[in-house]
């Protein structure tokens, strides 16, 4: 369709279109019908220490740790030998429309800055996700060692054969190819030099979740910050009777440890909590509620989600509510008042896409609130 149009269709849409902020309406439209906006607290900014005991090293220190990683599994093409090197430039590399070569091997490499960008995010969001990461990386830091320590008794190794003429899928070559979309021969490569980098990271890796393995939940700072300040908001809630908060993470790991953690607290202070990290994952306590995204929110904001007309009967609420970004765009939840950030999305946008789930005109709460937790550096 946009094809198939020429500028005026798009001058047109300038001249018929606006976007609305809030400013906008606030100064042009008579909200006396629909309601006002809330008024927005100053945010509140959290600095939370890693473990309540100091033992774990701070995040600075930690990120040098990590830019000590090769990471190169994730860059197969790094350690393919110049002999057959010609081979895997004519079945990856590709050209651009304006005749430059587009060469994966740098693309490998700016995936391993980003994996340790990720590394870092998942570390500043708990130190639980973390945890998990760096346990997934030495599995496949293992497996690839357990694929070079076997790869010369495969009776399929031959140094003869030529990545262009074989199958990938080819599951006889299974233990012979390293790598995701771009995959290499282990006969191709040098597998010295490539066993050394994954026993240098291993090592690396060991050593930081060893010092992981001791935080558990009693020692976990950032939990506890969370759990005294959703203490606090019950107990002077910002607007009358209103215990509601919704909290974000990017990552779905952070979720369900904190869901997992809180839940069951939360219900012995008669406040039902919910889990929607998207899929089949989400979660409640309510009772009749089910693990559905539509009706964990029409239970999580049954004014603005009109349950009095799906579900008269229904006077139970969840009151708090852990969730991913997969509802930060699109949800009117007002009902709620308070919102918080428990790691910060590397996109500032999702930021403001996360409080604009409660920041709505119409909105029944006079005040409402943000609050941000950073990594105490």
């Amino acid at each position: 369709l946009v094809n198939s149009l020429n500028g005026d269709y798009f001058k047109i849409l300038d001249l018929l279109t606006i976007a609305r902020s809030r400013k906008h309406i606030e100064k042009y439209y008579d909200v006396s019908d629909i309601g006002k906006f809330p008024e927005r607290l100053k945010p509140i900014s959290i600095h939370s220490d890693f473990d309540t005991t100091g033992s774990f090293p701070a995040m600075d220190k930690v990120n040098n740790q990590l830019n000590a990683l090769n990471l190169k599994f994730y860059s197969p093409l790094y350690y393919v030998r110049d002999d057959k090197m010609q081979s895997y430039e004519e079945k990856y590399d590709t050209t651009t429309s304006s005749g430059s070569v587009f060469k994966q091997v740098n693309r490998e490499e700016s995936l391993i800055h980003l994996m340790r960008v990720n590394l870092l995010k998942r570390l500043e969001s708990s130190i639980h996700s973390f945890r998990l990461t760096l346990e997934s990386l030495l599995k496949q830091v293992d497996s690839l060692i357990g694929k070079i320590d076997n790869a010369q008794n495969n009776k399929y190794y031959d140094s003869g054969i030529d990545i262009n003429s074989i199958e990938i899928d080819d599951d006889r070559l299974e233990d012979l190819l390293v790598g995701g979309k771009i995959k290499v021969l282990l006969q191709d490569i040098d597998l010295i030099k490539c066993k050394e980098d994954l026993v240098d990271d291993k090592v690396i890796m060991e050593n930081i979740l060893n010092q992981t393995l001791g935080i558990d939940t009693s020692k976990d700072a950032k939990l506890r910050d969370l759990k005294e300040l959703i203490i606090n908001k019950i107990n002077n809630p910002i607007n009358a009777n209103n215990k509601k908060i919704v909290i974000f993470s990017a990552f779905a790991d952070t979720v369900k440890y904190l869901y997992e953690n809180l839940s069951g607290w939360l219900m012995s202070q008669n406040i039902y909590s919910a889990q929607v990290t998207g899929g089949d994952n989400n979660k409640t306590n309510m009772p009749d509620c089910k693990p559905q995204l539509s009706s964990i929110l029409i239970n999580f904001s049954p004014l603005s989600k009109k349950r009095n007309i799906i579900d008269p009967d229904e006077k139970n609420q969840i009151d708090v509510l852990f969730c991913t970004d997969c509802i930060s765009e699109g949800q009117n939840l007002q009902d709620c008042d308070y919102l918080i950030n428990y790691d910060i999305h590397w996109n500032p946008v999702r930021i403001i896409q996360r409080f604009g789930r409660i920041d709505r005109i119409g909105s029944n709460n006079e005040r409402i609130q943000l609050v941000n937790f950073f990594p105490n550096l």
